[in-house]
């Protein structure tokens, strides 16, 4: 026997509304159709600087609990104690988890409450850190969970796979919905441009273990051997990037002050605006969920030079529209070189990128997929 949910779906996203996932749920937020879903979230009370507004322009309801990302038994259960109690008091339908700590405390919430669950790792998180012991126990974690009765749902398809493959995760309980953004028309203009070399290169990313900058500054040196003027932005250094200072120091050293430009946070719109006029778009990372800020290179029909990680292998077809190489600099160099050099080759990878975004990427096109894993989840045998 089905149970059918009659009017309107009651969402609450747990969640760190920021970076990757606060743009995840800023755009559900406002595409879902706001008279048949009612997105509800439930974040940290210092994660109150994000705008998240419904498709008709209501801000979402916030309640406010201080889930930490580390790991500490005592303050762990009292904070599910406290998710218990603000879910009674919502009575949702369904509960979308996003990230590991997330993800841990609403599967077992809902499991409490009887409420379906959806998990969205955002890029798992065996994969973000530099311990071996921690990522063999979070990966441990991963795979205690998945006999929850929630469902994985990936924001890509290579996270998809990992679920299955390399979690072991049953296939019926792993969904898919690629992150997506909105097709953009580029109307601020940002004074930065005019201070910048006619020909530069892109990426868009605080220094951090994650986005291996250190590499990618390494990659730079080597180009620029073949590439004196090489000239590579650095968007998003903003105040919270690990490595910002050793960045700094590798740029001093390697002598690249004037191959590179680092740029502290900025509007989206103005980011947008800078990475339109490089020549193409680079990443160095060393995981990811679905980068965003490659998606919207793509929207912006930038050729794209990624590492062959989860997340970018989906958005980069090999020698297609941009190369997909190893996490070494030589590659890293090679492809920078080949491309800066080849306008034909670039005109024809940055048209690709286009039918890319369309054919995959859009939001409007893929909204409706999530609207139908939402209602499913909720009508499910009792």
């Amino acid at each position: 026997m089905s149970t059918k949910i009659i009017g309107m779906i009651k969402i609450v996203h747990i969640a760190k509304p920021i970076g990757g996932v606060g743009v995840y749920i800023q755009l559900l937020s406002k595409y879902l159709n706001a008279n048949k879903y009612l997105n509800i979230i439930v974040c940290n009370e210092k994660d109150n600087n994000i705008e998240l507004k419904n498709s008709v322009g209501e801000e979402l309801e916030k309640y406010h609990i201080n889930i930490q990302r580390e790991i500490s038994i005592i303050n762990d259960i009292k904070v599910l104690i406290k998710l218990i109690r603000v879910l009674k008091r919502i009575k949702p339908n369904l509960i979308h988890c996003h990230s590991a700590k997330a993800g841990i405390l609403g599967r077992l919430a809902g499991i409490y409450l009887k409420i379906p669950v959806l998990y969205t790792p955002h890029a798992f998180s065996y994969l973000s850190t530099e311990s071996k012991l921690k990522a063999i126990f979070y990966k441990f974690v991963e795979k205690l969970f998945r006999l929850t009765p929630a469902k994985t749902l990936a924001c890509s398809q290579s996270e998809y796979k990992r679920a299955i493959k390399d979690l072991k995760f049953q296939k019926n309980k792993v969904l898919l919905w690629n992150n997506s953004v909105e097709e953009t028309t580029i109307k601020t203009k940002s004074k930065l441009p005019e201070k910048l070399p006619s020909q530069f290169i892109c990426t868009i990313g605080r220094p951090s273990y994650q986005k291996n900058t250190e590499l990618l500054i390494n990659a730079i040196h080597m180009a620029k051997k073949s590439i004196k003027n090489i000239h590579l932005v650095i968007l998003g250094v903003g105040l919270y990037s690990p490595s910002l200072e050793y960045i700094k120091n590798q740029i001093k050293k390697l002598d690249l002050d004037s191959n590179i430009t680092l740029v502290e946070w900025l509007p989206r719109e103005e980011s947008l605006s800078i990475l339109q006029k490089s020549l193409f778009y680079i990443s160095s990372s060393r995981y990811e969920g679905l980068p965003y800020a490659a998606i919207e290179a793509l929207m912006l029909s930038k050729a794209c030079v990624l590492t062959n990680i989860d997340g970018n292998k989906d958005l980069v077809e090999d020698t297609k529209n941009g190369f997909l190489v190893g996490e070494n600099e030589v590659e890293l160099a090679t492809a920078i070189v080949r491309l800066y050099y080849n306008t034909e080759l670039l005109d024809k990878m940055s048209v690709a990128s286009k039918q890319k975004f369309i054919l995959e990427f859009d939001i409007k096109n893929n909204i409706q997929v999530l609207e139908k894993i939402y209602t499913k989840e909720v009508n499910i045998e009792k």
